[in-house]
């Protein structure tokens, strides 16, 4: 009995669907031991590599047809996501208008991250891996930039943060890329030394596109953002003036008003500079597939004080809140030679999908068979199109903790499959 009233007491302070709750409550040695055990790649319950092996030797890589091969850009923007679908907060200006023209001309969707306010790397290492159980990538780890390198692409990307930041100097080389940019080998220079932001990080982005195309091989590059990266001062504005962005309506302090100016504004600027990015791509002759998507919801204020102030449903028990929370948008976009290559519009509402499964939807878009193992989880993109970490799952559209029997046996043998690949690198080139 005493148990029970300790267990309903601690429910009614903390979500067991929030890892930032569990960790603040339980102290400092639940967060050191949880990051230790999570550092040891463990295999899935009920775990056979022979099976997995099996289950995986039943596809083959399928080669892109040459006369299909076009070029394949991927942006994460940091902390970027719409606020306009919540209705909150009531914005002064079309803070979205670049966003919103990309989403009439492409395929956009709902992208439910395993992450909130922090953890970028969760949502990168999903999409370019197709795992939802991520690993160490201390060694060559099979990735779908390995897969572009093995069908001739040339595979690289930029990030203008420091390259020790989650390790992205050496697990990026691990997962495919043969050249990547970060402050201490480029922007640095552009910048007297420190991080770059979306004024230098988009122009550069498409330079090193115009480099990248200008020879015979196609070209694959998948870019992170820095614009964006919380905290928000809550006492200095940098973007415009009070009232720019969000209108007042006496809800918020003045903290939480400079905040969210401060945020909106940043949205608004990253809006301008990625309009001109498609504006060159659109008129490009080099036919191009943009993909775009944030990695994780904001920081707003401690506590999440500000989303507070909205009244936004973070009741992570009933989807609308566990959505809320964990999702952000994505937008799948090709200009007209791409379309014109592919044979497809490009156009329309998308499925709701976690990172793991975006790049399968990228290629089923450009008519690409792949890889054998996003072959291999292609049909649980059509069933169960979330796994997340918390344990709980989007199966046919619902949220739930309980899967058919027909569905837990899918995703048993998905996180086999996930861990065997993950475990038994590929790809062998002579020219790394």
């Amino acid at each position: 009995m005493i148990y029970d009233v300790h267990t309903a007491y601690y429910e009614r302070l903390v979500n067991r669907w929030s890892s930032t709750q569990q960790y603040l409550a339980r102290g400092f040695l639940y967060p050191f031991f949880h990051s230790v055990t999570a550092a040891v790649d463990t295999p899935p319950a009920g775990y056979r590599a022979q099976e997995a092996a099996e289950l995986l030797g039943r596809y083959a890589d399928a080669d892109i047809p040459e006369d299909k091969k076009v070029n394949v850009m991927g942006i994460m923007l940091e902390a970027y996501n719409d606020f306009t679908r919540f209705g909150v907060p009531e914005l002064s200006s079309d803070v979205y208008a670049a966003w919103h023209a990309l989403e009439a001309e492409g395929v956009s969707g709902t992208l439910v991250t395993n992450i909130f306010a922090g953890g970028t790397v969760d949502t990168e290492r999903c999409f370019l891996t197709g795992s939802s159980a991520l690993g160490s990538f201390r060694s060559d780890t099979n990735s779908y930039p390995w897969y572009f390198r093995s069908q001739g692409y040339t595979v690289e990307g930029m990030h203008p943060c420091y390259n020790w930041f989650y390790n992205r100097k050496n697990i990026n080389e691990n997962l495919g890329f043969a050249r990547y940019a970060y402050v201490e080998n480029h922007f640095g220079e552009l910048t007297g030394g420190g991080l770059a932001m979306d004024d230098v990080f988009f122009p550069e982005l498409l330079e090193a596109y115009r480099a990248g195309t200008a020879g015979e091989r196609p070209y694959f590059s998948f870019s992170v953002t820095y614009q964006g990266h919380g905290p928000y001062d809550s006492g200095q504005l940098y973007w415009g003036e009070p009232g720019d962005y969000v209108v007042n309506d006496g809800r918020y302090t003045a903290e939480e008003q400079c905040i969210l100016e401060n945020y909106f504004g940043s949205i608004a600027n990253t809006g301008k500079h990625l309009k001109a990015l498609t504006d060159a791509l659109r008129a490009d002759a080099e036919p191009v597939v943009l993909v775009l998507f944030g990695d994780h919801n904001p920081w707003m204020g401690d506590g999440n004080s500000v989303y507070k102030a909205m009244g936004l449903d973070f009741d992570l028990d009933s989807q609308d809140g566990f959505l809320n929370y964990y999702s952000t948008r994505y937008i799948i976009w090709a200009n007209d030679a791409a379309k014109a290559v592919l044979g497809n519009g490009f156009q329309g509402e998308g499925p709701t999908l976690g990172p793991s499964f975006l790049m399968n939807e990228v290629f089923r878009l450009c008519g690409w068979e792949g890889p054998a193992y996003l072959q291999a989880i292609d049909p649980v993109l059509d069933r169960v199109s979330v796994v997340h970490a918390s344990g709980r799952y989007l199966e046919d559209g619902v949220l739930t903790t309980e899967l058919t029997p027909e569905n837990a046996e899918l995703i048993r043998r998905y996180r086999a499959m996930d861990y065997f690949w993950h475990h038994h690198f590929a790809y062998d080139f002579e020219n790394r």
